[in-house]
C-alpha cells in the first residue's frame, strides 16, 4: 500500500513539474500589434511614447472597433474604462521634466495614457498615475493626473496607429496619434530655458568643471540666448581663471556690452588685441564694440586690421560691414 501511494505521489510531483515547465518555456512569436517606441528630444528635455500599433485591417475603427465614450469591460475591475490609445500593455508617455500640456502643468513622470473618443464632442486625453496597468482593464479615475480636451481632424489615410511629432519650436512640439482617417494630438511645452541653465550648473559641479571650455560653454549659452548674463559672466570669469584665451577675454566682452557695461567691455576688448596682436578676431570684436558704441572712425580702423589678417570665409562678411558702416 505504501509502494502504491508512494507511486502517486511521485506521479502527481511529475505532472505538477512538467507543467511549470510548459508554463516557463512559453515562446516568443510575433505580435499581431507590434511594440513600438518614440522619442523627441525639445532643447534637454525628452518625450518618450511606448506603444503597441494595431492595424485597421479593413476595419471600422471609430465608433465601432474603438468605441464611443467609456465602455466596461467584462475583464478587470468593472469600472468604465477610456480606450488604451493603443493596444495590448498600457500605452506610456514619459517626460523628462515638467512639462505644460495644452498649457496645463504636468510633473515629470511616466504616464499611462488613455483616450476618451467621442462621436461629435472634442476627445479627451487621459494621463494616468498608473502607468503599470495591463491596457485599460484596470483604469480607475482617481489616478487621473490631467485630462485635456482635443480635436480630432482628418488626415491622410494611416494603416498601423502611429505616433509623431511635428510643429517642433526650442521649447514645443506637437505630439499626434494617427490611425484610419483621424489625427489627434496635443502641445507639449517645457521651461527650456530653465531647464538648460539647471543643468548646466549641476554638470559644472562634476568633472567638466575641472576644464576651462565647459565654463565657456556654460557662458556662450547665456549670451546665445541673452539670459542669466550676470551668472554668464561669473562662469567665463571661471573659464579664463583656468585657461586664458582670446576666445573667452572676447565672450567676457560679449557678456559685459550685452549688460550695457560698455567701458568694461571697451576695455577687455582693447585688453585682448594687445595680447593676441595675431588674432584676427580681436581687431573684428574691438571694431564691432566701437561700431555699436557709436564711434565709426575707431570702427572702421579695427574692422580694417581685421580684414588683413582674417581667413578668407571671414573677409566678404567683414567687407560688407566695413561698406554699410560707411
Amino acid at each position: 500500500m505504501n509502494n502504491i501511494f508512494r507511486k502517486v505521489i511521485f506521479q502527481a510531483a511529475i505532472i505538477l513539474l512538467f507543467s511549470f515547465a510548459i508554463e516557463a518555456q512559453q515562446l516568443s512569436t510575433p505580435r499581431v500589434s507590434p511594440q513600438s517606441e518614440v522619442m523627441q528630444q525639445i532643447g534637454m528635455s525628452k518625450i518618450i511614447i511606448n506603444y503597441s500599433r494595431p492595424a485597421v485591417n479593413g476595419r471600422e475603427i471609430w465608433g465601432k472597433l474603438v468605441p464611443y465614450g467609456l465602455q466596461v469591460s467584462q475583464f478587470g475591475n468593472g469600472n468604465p474604462s477610456p480606450w488604451r490609445a493603443g493596444a495590448n500593455e498600457n500605452t506610456t508617455i514619459s517626460f523628462s521634466d515638467d512639462v505644460k500640456i495644452n498649457g496645463v502643468s504636468l510633473k515629470a513622470g511616466t504616464y499611462g495614457l488613455h483616450l476618451i473618443v467621442n462621436e461629435n464632442e472634442d476627445w479627451e486625453f487621459i494621463f494616468s498615475n498608473d502607468s503599470k496597468a495591463w491596457g485599460n482593464f484596470f483604469y480607475n479615475e482617481k489616478n487621473d493626473a490631467l485630462r485635456v480636451k482635443v480635436k480630432p481632424i482628418p488626415s491622410e489615410f494611416t494603416e498601423w496607429l502611429q505616433y509623431s511629432f511635428d510643429d517642433i519650436t526650442p521649447n514645443s512640439v506637437k505630439t499626434n496619434l494617427m490611425w484610419d482617417k483621424i489625427k489627434v494630438g496635443f502641445t507639449c511645452e517645457f521651461d527650456a530655458i530653465n531647464i538648460a541653465l539647471k543643468s548646466i550648473r549641476e554638470q559644472l559641479t562634476g568633472l567638466p568643471g575641472f576644464n576651462w571650455q565647459p565654463w565657456n560653454q556654460a557662458a556662450f549659452y547665456s549670451l546665445q540666448n541673452n539670459v542669466n548674463l550676470a551668472e554668464g559672466e561669473t562662469w567665463i570669469r571661471k573659464s579664463i581663471a583656468l585657461n586664458e584665451n582670446a576666445g573667452n577675454l572676447n565672450l567676457w566682452g560679449y557678456l559685459l556690452m550685452s549688460q550695457k557695461k560698455n567701458d568694461e567691455a571697451l576695455s577687455i576688448f582693447k585688453n585682448n588685441v594687445e595680447k593676441y596682436p595675431d588674432n584676427w578676431n580681436v581687431y573684428d570684436s574691438l571694431g564691432e564694440a566701437y561700431n555699436n558704441f557709436g564711434n565709426k572712425n575707431e570702427s572702421i580702423k579695427y574692422y580694417k586690421l581685421a580684414l588683413d589678417i582674417a581667413p578668407e570665409n571671414q573677409k566678404q562678411r567683414i567687407e560688407d560691414i566695413l561698406k554699410s558702416i560707411k
